[in-house]
């Protein structure tokens, strides 16, 4: 059938988005492509463990596509805002995939770290214009991460019960994470 890598990578990710990462098999996989499970060990002589290693590559790779549309052409708290956004955004697009992201070891491998880091230096470069020290933007960029992780992933399992509006709770943390981020520069705290 002239099936590739790529190709089947994003079935896989499809798959996931559709009905969960944990659904998610070589045999359900080689099912909807038309094919027998076999053929797929030709992309995949890790098996499923190979796949899932390649679905959080990917999820990696385009999770830094759409925030880097977000961020161009914007600065400071508009870069942040559009970033934090676009990755709630493919959060809430991709949950398959974006469950497949979450736990890795970026340092595992030259690949695992080459796929995270854009994501990474993005964030880096829009801290460069507050002004801040290198410490700092270390503190900012883990906490991003620890709030964007978690938010989404409560999201998308329906884990906030309360009715005030997941938008305003949304807002309210990032003008929080960005009145800090403005009471740093200038400033000596490390």
């Amino acid at each position: 059938m002239g099936l590739d890598k790529k190709a089947i990578i994003e079935a896989a990710a499809d798959m996931a988005d559709e009905k969960g990462i944990a659904y998610v098999n070589l045999k359900m996989l080689a099912t909807k492509l038309g094919i027998k499970s076999p053929s797929l060990y030709k992309h995949f002589s890790g098996g499923l463990d190979e796949l899932n290693k390649e679905l959080m590559l990917f999820g990696w790779r385009s999770l830094e596509s759409e925030i880097t549309r977000a961020a161009i052409g914007k600065a400071k708290d508009d870069a942040i805002i559009a970033i934090c956004y676009a990755y709630r955004n493919f959060g809430a697009e991709h949950k398959g995939l974006f469950e497949a992201m979450q736990w890795y070891n970026m340092y595992q491998s030259e690949e695992h770290l080459q796929a995270t880091e854009g994501t990474v230096s993005i964030l880096f470069q829009v801290l460069e214009a507050y002004g801040i020290h290198e410490e700092q933007k270390v503190h900012i960029v883990r906490m991003l991460r620890g709030f964007l992780q978690g938010f989404v992933s409560i999201e998308s399992h329906g884990g906030y019960g309360h009715p005030t509006p997941l938008n305003d709770t949304f807002d309210f943390a990032l003008k929080t994470i960005l009145n800090g981020i403005r009471d740093l520069q200038g400033g000596t705290e490390q």
